[in-house]
């Protein structure tokens, strides 16, 4: 496992143990369970009994194959143990499960799963402290590591619908695919909003806001300038094949495609490659303009400084000193002046020859990066020189990609936590409509926790919720 879902895996395992010992809870649904980490440590570590439920049949696969060898180290434990004396429960691997479940089935997809959970003997050991009765039916913890889209909405709805279920924890992620409700739309169920409160607003978020709300500020800090330069490309690099689009292929660009990471691997492995390499400093004035005796007027240093100037403010980088600067005001014979004009139509073209020279690795990179894009979407290739023509024209505003991107990034835990706080207020409506029905005043109780460190796990944010009396 990365050091990411090592830290994922251990907090909230250990979370979602603590919360179904507290319940009374023997079994646990992994819903999204992916390549089965959280299942695998619930049921091996934890003892519990465990479904791992997950759209994709290569997840389970993989989750089965992995349980084989997990399970012959912990029985080869067991023997050992058994010989020194010791006593240590029996481990059954956990359940898998391949099936899809969104909103567009309805969440009974999921409840459904409830009357199919094996018999929970494995788990008996862990609750052999509790004040549980053994002799009721087995309840159930559902539980979601970055359930994708819809399927953070489907769980809640499945622990407000079904009684078996006694808690629900859920890591959500992928807002982008959130179905959204719409004053056009006629579906019954969507994954926003799920509350009448934030409902009842009538603000619509929409895609480009949802996926903004992926964003994480805690990552940016933690990015090296070299690295945040690297993704401020990118960008432009996308901005750039979004007119290409427009221009060459209009009616695909109307589907708005989502272009994700083709070629992220190769553009890492190069971006180390780069790292590694001298950077060319353009910005140091050690060598400029020396004259014969290696001394400098004072004049001379302030014209200088004055054009170094002027070229760091360009907000696009394309200054290079300016034509008029001139050095009529340099005391001295006529030879040293022609000397440092000289020389400063060398400093220019040299800058000039820099620029150049950046510009045709930028274009480099930028093919790389289009061409596999056109691949994959099955769209006819261009020539290296329509590449070259865009990049040309995009590349004087690519300065403004880092601000832009910076002042958005700001905006995205605001939207993040809107989305967040509709799905704790729509458990919180429902925990009062349920204490109501039952008269006992016992309701349902929600909480929404911050559970990982965020620079390590950016969607770290865990709703909690569980039936009164827990």
């Amino acid at each position: 496992m990365s050091v990411k879902k090592l830290h994922e895996i251990g907090i909230l395992a250990a979370l979602i143990a603590g919360t179904a010992k507290l319940s009374g809870a023997r079994d646990v649904i992994d819903v999204g369970a992916g390549q089965g980490y959280l299942a695998l440590v619930l049921a091996f570590e934890y003892r519990l009994s465990v479904t791992a439920v997950d759209a994709c049949a290569h997840h389970a696969d993989v989750t089965n194959k992995r349980a084989v060898r997990i399970e012959k180290y912990y029985n080869t434990r067991l023997r050992k143990s058994q010989q020194d004396g010791s006593n240590h429960p029996e481990v059954r691997a956990p359940q898998t499960v391949t099936c899809r479940i969104g909103t567009e089935e309805s969440s009974s997809t999921l409840s459904s799963l409830l009357p199919a959970l094996p018999k929970s003997h494995s788990s008996e050991v862990f609750f052999k402290d509790s004040n549980s009765d053994h002799d009721e039916d087995p309840q159930v913890v559902l539980a979601g590591l970055h359930a994708c889209g819809d399927l953070s909405a489907t769980m809640l709805r499945t622990f407000i619908e079904c009684e078996d279920v006694v808690a629900v924890i859920n890591v959500t992620c992928c807002y982008h695919l959130l179905t959204e409700e719409t004053n056009n739309d006629t579906k019954e169920l969507s994954g926003f909003p799920m509350s009448e409160t934030v409902a009842n607003l009538g603000l619509q978020l929409g895609r480009s806001a949802r996926e903004l709300a992926c964003e994480s500020a805690e990552r940016w800090k933690e990015h090296h300038p070299t690295k945040a330069v690297q993704n401020f490309e990118l960008h432009a690099f996308r901005a750039a094949f979004q007119l290409i689009l427009d221009r060459y292929y209009p009616e695909f660009a109307n589907s708005r495609p989502s272009v994700g990471r083709v070629g992220k691997s190769r553009r890492r492995r190069k971006a180390r490659q780069s790292a590694m390499e001298p950077l060319i400093d353009n910005t140091s004035n050690e060598p400029f303009l020396r004259t014969k005796d290696d001394s400098l007027d004072v004049g001379c240093v302030t014209c200088i400084g004055a054009s170094l100037t002027d070229a760091s403010e360009d907000p696009l980088g394309t200054s290079t000193f300016s034509s008029a600067c001139t050095f009529d005001i340099l005391s001295g014979p006529s030879q040293d002046r022609d000397i440092l004009r000289v020389e400063q139509e060398n400093i220019a073209s040299s800058l000039l020859s820099d620029t150049e020279s950046l510009l045709e690795q930028q274009l480099v990179r930028f093919e790389e990066y289009v061409r596999p894009v056109l691949e994959l979407f099955d769209l006819p290739q261009l020539p290296t020189s329509v590449l070259k023509s865009i990049w040309t024209e995009v590349a004087p505003y690519q300065d403004l990609v880092g601000p832009f991107y910076s002042l958005r990034t700001v905006l995205a835990p605001v939207i993040e936590s809107y989305i967040l706080l509709d799905r704790l207020l729509y458990l919180k409506e429902q925990g009062e409509l349920v204490a109501a029905k039952c008269g006992t005043g016992a309701g349902i109780a929600a909480h929404l926790v911050p559970i990982f460190e965020p620079a390590t796990s950016p969607r770290n944010m865990a709703i909690i919720a569980y039936r009164g009396g827990v």
